[in-house]
């Protein structure tokens, strides 16, 4: 009993510290607003974007539904590493409470149809509209928790493409002898990674604001990373830092493995294109020409029989070639969004 009630003390006391960092990013943020609306006015809207207050739907459902919610530590890892301007209970709650909202619509409907149209009888209404609000209830729910995933997995990618440039862009200011303060704080008003550009916001706030020191805010900056990779060079630089001060010498030796392992994905990209590409000529230019040919001489023969030759050149210009033409369009899709 005493155990239990030490850990829903800790997590009251951690919900509070994590919403007392998303009012102060708010705040910060809101500073940040009207000082740039002062000086420059044309890049106020920009700046005002960011700052996010809560509405009702959501304070009601923080107040009422976040206390009862399950720890779930390897997803909420996941959803810090999302970027979304809200606390885990928050949005948690608010999902539960939407979609406990869009049952109703749907149990409604449901009861309409099966009662008017299709003149069931009560039993079976009552069982086929709850098994409709079941229905949209998990998928409600499931939508709500699948949209931080994917919201990572596409900062991840966005990121990691992005990086060899950017620790490019880090080893030139590291050589300037600029401090690593000042060197996210140029990556921060950077648009050239919109991704790395929040971290490195996260990373000046966590200094200015919350007064950490430079190890625990790369640490902290790390935590919150879309990419494994990523955050294992914030942690290498908060080593690194640590141990000798200076981190020029480790952002030159990843800016070089960086930009050599872009190099050999661009070369392996390279050679797929072109495999594609001869696999494009075989199979719509060069094959179809082949098989018409082919299929004209063997109507020719006499022993050819009734070969309805015109519907099948038909079907292989006007069906099978657009077909094979997207398919191969979708793959290359597939493959150059991944340079």
């Amino acid at each position: 009993m005493r155990a239990g009630l030490t850990r829903r003390k800790k997590r009251d006391i951690e919900r509070v510290i994590e919403q007392d960092k998303q009012q102060s990013l708010e705040l910060l943020m809101q500073s940040e607003s009207n000082q740039m609306s002062s000086e420059k006015p044309g890049r106020s809207r920009r700046s005002g974007k960011d700052v996010y207050s809560r509405n009702a739907i959501e304070k009601f459902a923080y107040e009422h539904i976040s206390p009862h919610l399950p720890r779930a530590q390897r997803y909420r890892e996941s959803f810090e590493q999302a970027g979304l301007p809200i606390i885990f209970e928050s949005y948690a709650s608010t999902a539960i409470l939407l979609s406990m909202l869009a049952v109703v619509p749907g149990v409604v409907a449901s009861a309409l149809v099966e009662s008017l149209v299709i003149h069931s009888a009560a039993p079976v209404v009552v069982l086929a509209s709850a098994a409709i609000g079941a229905g949209t209830f998990v998928v409600s729910i499931l939508l709500w928790l699948a949209y931080p995933l994917q919201r990572r997995r596409s900062f991840k990618a966005k990121l990691e493409n992005q990086l060899p440039y950017s620790f490019g862009i880090l080893g030139v200011l590291s050589a300037a002898g600029i401090n690593i303060e000042r060197m996210f704080e140029r990556i921060a008003v950077s648009d050239s990674n919109p991704i790395l550009a929040n971290l490195a916001r996260r990373f000046i706030r966590n200094i200015k604001i919350f007064g950490l020191d430079t190890e625990s805010a790369l640490r902290e900056v790390a935590r919150h990373s879309p990419s494994a990779s990523f955050a294992k060079m914030l942690d290498s630089i908060a080593v690194a830092f640590k141990t000798t001060g200076s981190v020029h010498e480790l952002i030159m030796f990843e800016s070089t493995r960086l930009l050599a392992e872009k190099s050999d994905k661009l070369k392996k990209k390279i050679g797929d294109l072109a495999i594609m590409a001869e696999l494009y000529i075989t199979l719509v230019v060069v094959g179809p020409i082949i098989f018409i040919v082919m299929l004209s001489i063997l109507q020719l023969l006499p022993y050819s029989g009734s070969l309805p030759s015109i519907p099948i050149i038909n079907a292989l210009v006007f069906v099978g070639i657009p077909v094979i033409s997207i398919g191969f369009v979708l793959m290359l899709d597939s493959i150059v969004s991944r340079i």
